[in-house]
């Protein structure tokens, strides 16, 4: 059985097109965006109540993402 669902990560190409399109459908608290260097990326989470959406940008052509 799945209890709780802490987050979803999802790949975007870009950042502020994609937090635009999920305050507008969704309403939901965005945190700020925070570059993960260590990691390749940019990430966001939209907490949409029960669980969060990551939003995950490419930080640089190196990036694995």
């Amino acid at each position: 059985m799945l209890g709780r669902l802490n987050h979803v990560a999802l790949a975007v190409p870009d950042m502020a097109a994609a937090v635009a399109t999920y305050r507008g459908s969704l309403g939901a608290r965005i945190s700020d965006a925070q570059a993960l260097p260590e990691h390749g990326v940019t990430a966001v989470f939209i907490d949409v109540g029960n669980t969060k959406i990551e939003l995950l940008e490419p930080l640089g052509e190196m990036s694995p993402i």
